[in-house]
């Protein structure tokens, strides 16, 4: 039985909504029980919903797809997605389009199998097609979906860059009041609830974070963030609903008022990157990126008042001033790649600006965090790369207490 607190914080996160995810998880549960509340299709739409992918395709492989709607093609074959089975997610959307119920996500379902499948003239035709779906495009649209550096989950972001897009012209003179100060010579670090009940191994980054930058370093929680920043009362509801993205509104809030250094908390450093920022600022903004714009943000280095930072804080609060609930967990990340595409000067300033790859940062905390501890690997990946991002939450990972992960959470 949950919390009758679950709901009341559900319906503050979903709104009316909540209703419906309640009722989706209490269609998979009973279906997880071998109970079943409804048809087949209704318990696959449900898990889809939810993004309980194992037991939506269950479901949905005992549905006729003859029968199916338009929306629950779109349901379908995003399952097909998420359970890595690229020709069948192809298949359905031919026969949706057969049918005549095939619109624009399925088509982009459709693309997004065949880049899986590695067959690029397939591909390549299934995006025009797609973008012939299209009402009106955009050059910005068009460019998104003929975009190969992140083809995955494709129609979110186009979702989100056409709802951009309509209040561009009031992001921009929103980011151009945005208040500017300070040097650039700080480093900032967060944790919401207080450094002293942070998990250890967020102790332990803090700790060297303390050593590399000194008295540079600003340590902000709940408590003292009013000294940097003021916060507008819609980021003060997200904090409470959404902390991871209130923390990703956060850092660009104070990068773009005060210039400096974003460090998330699990970022274990030897190097003082504002001392070296030659190696960063080519222009006036650096992230570590993966594939083009899709980028990393637990590392942030910036020019006071930089545009790229300036106009994804007001996109951030525009977002929330519209919107009650957070549609996507990578809301920020894809507000960098929707700019990249719909907005000239940002994607000239991502051009010019230093490149280097996210992943090396990430072999302590996906590979050796989980391996029994060894101190000179450890070293060795530190000065390949002196930027590691690390993580807090092991998962269904195995953590026991030789492991480097178990070492680096007793408290520093």
């Amino acid at each position: 039985m949950r919390n009758p607190g679950d709901y009341v914080r559900g319906l503050r996160r979903h709104g009316w909504s909540s209703f419906r995810i309640i009722a989706d998880r209490s269609i998979c549960s009973l279906a997880e029980s071998n109970l079943r509340l409804g048809s087949k299709r209704s318990v696959a739409k449900a898990a889809t919903r939810i993004y309980r992918w194992p037991l939506a395709q269950k479901f949905w492989d005992t549905t006729r797809i003859d029968l199916l709607s338009a929306s629950e093609y779109e349901l379908l074959v995003t399952s097909l997605l998420r359970n890595k089975r690229w020709q069948d997610a192809v298949n359905v959307a031919d026969f949706a389009e057969l049918q005549g119920l095939s619109g624009l996500k399925v088509a982009l379902a459709k693309a997004e199998a065949l880049w899986q499948l590695k067959d690029q003239s397939a591909f390549e035709e299934a995006r025009e097609h797609a973008i012939d779906k299209l009402t009106n495009p955009s050059a910005a649209a068009i460019s998104l979906i003929r975009n190969e550096n992140q083809v995955v989950n494709i129609a979110s972001r186009l979702e989100l860059l056409l709802a951009t897009e309509e209040h561009l012209d009031a992001i921009r003179a929103k980011a151009e009041t945005l208040r500017v100060e300070g040097d650039g010579s700080k480093a900032f670090v967060f944790w919401n609830s207080g450094f002293n009940a942070a998990p250890g191994i967020v102790s332990t980054c803090v700790a060297q974070q303390r050593l590399i930058y000194g008295e540079r370093l600003v340590t902000l929680t709940a408590k003292n963030l009013h000294e940097h920043i003021d916060l507008p009362k819609q980021l003060k509801r997200v904090a409470k609903l959404w902390p991871a993205n209130f923390s990703d509104a956060l850092r660009v809030g104070l990068l773009a008022k005060h210039g400096g250094l974003w460090l998330d908390a699990t970022v274990y450093t030897t190097e003082n990157s504002l001392e070296h920022q030659g190696k960063y600022l080519a222009g006036d903004f650096f992230v570590f990126n993966y594939n083009g714009p899709r980028i990393a943000s637990w590392f942030m280095l910036s020019k006071p008042g930089s545009y790229q930072a300036r106009l994804l804080y007001a996109a951030m609060l525009d977002y929330w001033n519209r919107n009650r609930k957070l549609k996507n967990y990578f809301l920020f990340h894809d507000f960098f790649e929707v700019f990249y595409h719909l907005d000239e000067k940002f994607r000239h300033e991502f051009d010019r600006a230093t490149k280097l790859s996210a992943s090396p940062c990430n072999l302590v905390g996906r590979k050796l965090l989980w391996a029994d501890a060894d101190l000179n690997a450890l070293d060795e990946a530190l000065k390949a790369q002196p930027v590691q991002k690390l993580t807090y939450k092991p998962g269904n990972r195995e953590h026991g207490s030789n492991t480097l992960f178990s070492q680096l959470s007793r408290r520093a």
